[in-house]
């Protein structure tokens, strides 16, 4: 089964999936195949993969209290195994196919309140650091994704009197955009800027401008900042504002519900955020948990 595993791996790196979402397919697998073990004191095998296993574990995860979109996720990840193993012959049929996801009452992600984001930016402030202040304002400001921000430019930039913009080289699907930048970009990252072209503790890549095709953003080693570089200093941060469990994705969150809040249209924040559907950027305008819970408080008698 490893072996098999294996194929599948290379599979959706073939398919361009990311580093992230094959992570997660593998993951999820795993886990499957632990539980059956388990239940069975048997190793799983593809001949062995029936919908009643399926469903099972389906039931078992309810049990465990996981979350519906948890639930879903990881039968989404075996139906996609099985569809492949089916493809290549290695079975007849899919076992998955048409077992019912669990339904959930829909919220929109997770999203930091003012008071939560005002927090973060005093921390950063303290620490005094130029670079963190761009990155975190850049998150908070513009919905980019963390791997969209690693790999920014010099060049990237354009702050002018007539066009302030940020270039996305090659976001989700290889697509590239251009995201405006408010005031609040501008001020930190002219500030940012000034002391990068005074620093002597970057690499300089090569090419026809090597001041300008320089990254925006250095980690340790005089090397690009990465992924895990940018989760490294939330996470710094996070901690010193008392944010508990706070990832990258949470300041896209947080972009697309302030920017829903301003009363901003959906398609103008879909733009900005890089969505192919509309309807990807609707959930957006649900209420969060934290709304719900406002909207209780304000009956409250207490």
């Amino acid at each position: 089964m490893d072996d098999i595993l294996q194929d599948y791996r290379d599979y959706l790196y073939d398919q361009d999936k990311s580093e992230q979402t094959v992570k997660a397919y593998m993951t999820d697998l795993r886990a499957f195949l632990r539980w059956f073990q388990d239940m069975t004191g048997e190793t799983l095998s593809l001949e062995s993969i029936t919908p009643m296993e399926i469903i099972d574990y389906r039931n078992a995860m309810l049990d465990w209290g996981k979350k519906p979109s948890t639930i879903n996720r990881s039968l989404i990840s075996i139906s996609s195994f099985c569809q492949w193993a089916q493809q290549n012959d290695l079975i007849l049929n899919n076992p998955a196919e048409g077992i019912r996801t669990v339904a959930e009452e829909p919220l929109a992600p997770r999203a930091l309140d003012r008071k939560e984001q005002l927090a973060l930016l005093r921390a950063v402030r303290r620490s005094g650091k130029l670079r963190d202040l761009a990155i975190i304002t850049m998150l908070l400001h513009t919905g980019m994704r963390v791997g969209e921000l690693c790999n920014l430019r010099v060049s990237d930039i354009r702050i002018s009197t007539n066009r302030n913009m940020i270039t996305v080289r090659e976001g989700k699907g290889t697509k590239r955009r251009n995201i405006p930048l408010n005031s609040t970009v501008i001020r930190v990252l002219k500030d940012y800027l000034n002391t990068l072209n005074t620093s002597k503790s970057t690499t300089i890549v090569t090419g026809t401008n090597p001041e300008k095709d320089r990254f925006l953003f250095y980690g340790q080693k005089r090397m690009p900042l990465t992924d895990r570089g940018v989760r490294y200093i939330i996470d710094k941060y996070a901690y010193n504002a008392k944010i508990d469990n706070l990832s990258p994705h949470i300041f896209r969150h947080t972009c697309a519900k302030n920017l829903i809040d301003a009363g901003q249209s959906i398609d103008r924040v879909s733009k900005i955020l890089g969505h192919s559907n509309v309807n990807t950027t609707s959930i957006y305008t649900m209420p969060t948990e934290k709304d719900l819970h406002i909207t209780m408080e304000s009956i409250s008698w207490e």
